[in-house]
């Protein structure tokens, strides 16, 4: 996959620090909250530092399941007004997708919304994660096709998740402190969901690789899984200070020139660019007109494999089609540039977003903790 997120950790905190409730409604919910923010904490801790495969399943289930509904209660109590604070709320986390310096230190926040988004990301991060985690363990023959589907979905969700917390939760943080990381930053939340989704796509797309699928279908997946990576770049660099965001994760896009795609456009380009010097005057002439037109593909689709060195298989099969019907000019009238452009199909893409669900908080206004209790959470037991 693109990239392993690093996981975060988190300083310890006490909600009832921070929390006044005048009328003793919730002093258990409280001190529960408490309780299962501190099992994240040690879920993380231990995550960190095993020195083998990460069991990223159990970090998806105590950050959801078990301590999201508890946030999300004080967040609307909050809201609401049957909950108050006693001080600033704050909590301090070590970043993600910082650059080195602020990982090496927690950074602590103002605001409650700092602790659910650093909440939320760190669950998208062990979804994408875990999809890695699936597709590195090689599966057989047999198991091929469900894991890649078991891949593809739980990048999705880590996609849904990510484009949850730039839409519904960054607007909701009125007047945030300006020493937030780069992590809880719109930008980025919206970034690492176009990733993952990008590499849900992929994913399909060797599916499709796998199958008798038509090169211009491929091609179009391709330049839609592209397009993808490139709102994410562009996402990066629209920060006021990108510098600040971890360099690995800005440069992720910069080290993907080795692909299939890159070496059979380039072989392609050699052989016109040698054709140029053919003795024959209407062969030199043909190939010069030729490479000019290769070498702007070339210059075009090498941009695009850099975007992406995991689906370069596909994006090959797409430079394929394009000198195939190269090759039949050699017999038929050579069209023009605009017809060539006509023939390179647009960007699609074979999957859609999977929307992200919270759960219901544990408790506040509205909250019937028998209804609650009966109907669960929506991921609840799907891990697989």
């Amino acid at each position: 996959m693109s990239f392993i997120y690093p996981l975060p950790t988190t300083g310890t905190i006490s909600f009832s620090d921070f929390l006044l409730d005048e009328d003793h409604l919730y002093l258990n919910e409280i001190s529960e909250a408490t309780a299962q923010r501190g099992r994240v904490r040690a879920v993380l801790k231990e995550a960190n530092k095993a020195e083998g495969p990460k069991d990223y399943t159990k970090v998806m289930k105590q950050t959801v399941d078990d301590y999201l509904p508890y946030l999300l209660g004080i967040v609307d109590c909050l809201e609401g007004g049957q909950l108050k604070l006693k001080k600033e709320f704050e909590t301090s986390w070590r970043c993600t997708l910082s650059d080195s310096v602020l990982k090496k230190k927690r950074v602590v926040c103002r605001g409650i919304y700092y602790e659910l988004i650093f909440t939320l990301m760190t669950y998208g991060y062990a979804c994408s994660n875990w999809a890695s985690s699936i597709i590195e363990k090689q599966p057989q023959n047999d198991e091929i096709d469900s894991k890649l589907k078991q891949a593809a979905d739980i990048l999705r969700r880590a996609s849904g998740v990510f484009t949850y917390i730039s839409e519904k939760v960054c607007p909701r943080w009125i007047k945030p402190p300006p020493s937030r990381p780069p992590d809880v930053l719109a930008e980025i939340s919206a970034s690492t969901s176009k990733i993952a989704f990008a590499d849900a796509s992929s994913i399909a797309i060797r599916k499709a690789l796998m199958q008798q699928t038509s090169p211009s279908l491929l091609a179009k997946l391709a330049i839609g899984v592209a397009g993808n990576y490139e709102m994410a770049n562009g996402l990066i660099k629209s920060l006021k200070d990108s510098t600040k965001v971890c360099g690995d994760f800005r440069n992720i896009w910069s080290k993907r020139q080795n692909g299939k795609a890159v070496g059979f456009i380039t072989e392609a380009r050699e052989i016109l660019h040698l054709l140029t010097k053919c003795k024959s005057p209407m062969i030199a002439a043909r190939a010069a007109q030729e490479y000019s037109e290769v070498n702007e593909l070339y210059n075009s689709y090498v941009g695009i494999n850099d975007t992406r060195r995991n689906f370069s298989n596909s994006t090959g099969s797409f430079v394929l089609y394009i000198i195939s019907i190269k090759l039949l000019v050699t017999f038929q009238v050579v069209p023009s540039k605009a017809d060539l452009q006509a023939l390179i199909p647009g960007g699609r893409m074979v999957l859609d977003l999977a929307n992200f669900t919270p759960p219901a908080p544990a408790f506040g206004p509205g909250v019937n903790k028998t209804s609650r209790s009966e109907s669960g959470y929506i991921l609840e037991n799907q891990y697989y």
